[in-house]
């Protein structure tokens, strides 16, 4: 049988174990593909890669691709995704020194669970009237689930990210040094890099992204729009392999042997025990104290995890109209459409047997706990999608939800009535 030869980009993180297991294990070769992985430090260069045609696939960023859809970035339109690779899996950890200020500051609200940013906000605040300079928090990229995540919970204690703090860019691989230097006080990003520096004694982490939002999407695998369709057959056969190597990976009795494959010189280049407690959700910190197990900190395969979800396309829009990125005449319906192709996923999970929701999106944040999806092929065992701020966001209703923000950009996508009422609350 004659091999599809692909070019396949990942970064340095926990969460491409999938794809290092479907090399590592042979998963790519038993579909019809002989891949070549590429290494990238930065989402930048990667999405350059992909846009260029340098790589076939790529191991992208959710808001990347939908960002793209809508227009955004230097490949508007060009990218587009059938497959998620995980939910959660990001923290955000402060500087150990941040950290003892906003425990001595306001020390009721750190055994608070999850840890809200009131404390942070208290910083700030003094921080402010003491005439000494604004925090400098990172992030991974600006259309990431890392810049969303962190100002969601910025957002939800009353702090702006416009102007109440300064937000840079920094690789993920580049976060510990930069917060050990004193270059910036706190950042969102992906594992190992939380862990490596609580670890190391110089960071506190402060909240994992399952609890700002439980089970919202990560990364996935994204391709260029004009390559599937030219390539539908070999696009099905990708899907399918991370579909298996996923269900793979996403069972506990493998996380070890993932973790191992992993944690090497080809993929993530650090120390098993550095990397092996966020994919088995064992002794995570979170509240800069307080370590749990916490087996939903990565999640695979479960919770109907690969599908993607044109709900979740829809919130991440919400959240870049919110902060300005995008038009308040946005068609959020044909946006979310072009980002996320479901019906992909659909004929290679149907083809392997594989349960899969039959409605393309549903309503976000209404379960606390563990529930059963029936409009699927076959029942679904899915996973609590609360926010930490109880807020639930109905896909049919993007300007509704958004009023309900008092924290945000000056310009959002509001009806009239809605404006006047919210035109003289400050950003």
């Amino acid at each position: 049988m004659t091999k599809q030869q692909l070019n396949i980009g990942f970064v340095p993180l926990t969460d491409c174990v999938t794809i290092a297991a479907a090399q590592e294990r042979g998963i790519f070769l038993a579909n019809g593909l002989e891949v070549k992985l590429k290494r990238f430090v930065s989402w930048a260069a990667m999405r350059d890669a992909l846009g260029t045609g340098a790589i076939d696939a790529a191991q992208m960023l959710s808001p990347m691709v939908v960002a793209s859809a809508a227009g955004l970035g230097p490949f508007p339109r060009e990218f587009t995704s059938a497959f998620t690779i995980n939910l959660n899996g990001n923290a955000i950890t402060v500087s150990t020194s941040l950290f003892e200020q906003m425990s001595q500051i306001a020390p009721e609200t750190i055994t608070r669970r999850p840890m809200s940013a009131y404390a942070l906000k208290q910083v700030i605040d003094r921080r402010r009237d003491e005439g000494r300079r604004k925090l400098v928090f990172a992030h991974v990229y600006n259309h990431s689930m890392h810049a969303l995540e962190l100002k969601y919970w910025l957002a939800s204690a009353g702090i702006s990210p416009e102007t109440d703090i300064e937000i840079v860019v920094i690789p993920p691989s580049l976060m510990v040094d930069a917060l050990a230097s004193g270059q910036i006080d706190g950042y969102c990003v992906g594992e190992p890099w939380n862990n490596k520096a609580v670890v190391a004694g110089i960071g506190r982490t402060v909240i994992t992204s399952g609890e700002i939002w439980s089970n919202g999407p990560e990364k996935v695998l994204a391709v260029r729009k004009a390559w599937a369709e030219e390539n539908e057959m070999v696009h099905l056969a990708l899907v399918s392999a991370m579909l298996q190597a996923s269900a793979w990976v996403d069972d506990m009795d493998n996380r070890l042997t993932a973790a191992q494959i992993v944690s090497g010189p080809d993929y993530v280049n650090v120390p098993f025990d550095e990397i092996v407690g966020s994919l088995t959700g064992k002794n995570r910190q979170t509240g800069g104290e307080l370590r749990m197990d916490m087996p939903d900190f990565n999640v695979f395969h479960r919770y109907a995890a690969n599908f993607p979800w044109r709900s979740h396309a829809k919130w991440i829009l919400s959240q870049l109209i919110r902060w300005g990125d995008l038009p308040d005449n946005l068609d959020v319906d044909f946006v979310a459409a072009q980002a996320f192709l479901p019906d992909v996923y659909r004929k290679a999970a149907d083809a392997m047997g594989v349960a899969c929701p039959s409605a393309d999106e549903k309503v976000e944040g209404g379960h606390q706990h563990a529930w059963l999806l029936t409009d699927a092929t076959a029942p679904l065992a899915m996973g609590c999608d609360q926010f930490m701020d109880g807020r639930i966001f109905d896909p049919s209703n993007l300007d509704g939800y958004l009023a309900g923000f008092s924290v945000r950009h000056v310009e959002i996508r509001l009806g009239e009535s809605d404006r006047q009422q919210v035109s003289s609350i400050a950003v």
